[in-house]
């Protein structure tokens, strides 16, 4: 089996993803001393914006977030459909696609501000943390697995 098929033709198993995720983190953090997540690379991108922060501005932080959604479209290719389908949002904005879209805009200024407001956000400081052998990330990461689990069942039994 070819590398290209075995990586991109299937998908991976939950375990194979989290370990590749874990090693990608652990190798960044090794080889360049720095920790990789989307909420700071944010913040050095929107430094250029905002020169008078406490945050340098990154070039690399461009290139990190402009790198998420290409990968994800070529890891895709010739397997992905157009759809603005999403799943039970599609139940809780009652089918509208303005309402989604507010939904989903508002969701992501809370993410945002938890992000910024926490010093980063849960997945990357999940991935950093518990990688480098943080024993406080992998207690903070559980707690948002269980909140995430309990918002997720209210939001479910109410809607």
């Amino acid at each position: 089996m070819h590398l290209y098929a075995l990586l991109f033709s299937q998908t991976w198993a939950w375990w194979a993803g989290g370990l590749g995720l874990g090693l990608t983190a652990l190798a960044f953090a090794w080889f360049t001393g720095q920790k990789l997540g989307v909420s700071g690379n944010v913040e050095a991108v929107c430094a250029y914006a905002a020169p008078k922060t406490k945050v340098a501005p990154s070039w690399r932080g461009l290139w990190f977030l402009l790198g998420l959604p290409l990968g994800g479209f070529l890891a895709n290719l010739g397997h992905w459909n157009w759809t603005w389908l999403y799943g039970r949002m599609d139940g809780l904005s009652l089918g509208s696609f303005v309402l989604k879209a507010v939904l989903l805009f508002i969701g992501g200024l809370l993410v945002g501000f938890g992000a910024r407001w926490a010093g980063g956000c849960t997945s990357g400081f999940s991935l950093m943390g518990i990688s480098r052998g943080n024993w406080m990330a992998l207690l903070a990461t559980l707690g948002f697995l269980v909140s995430g689990v309990i918002t997720a069942q209210i939001l479910y039994k109410v809607f």
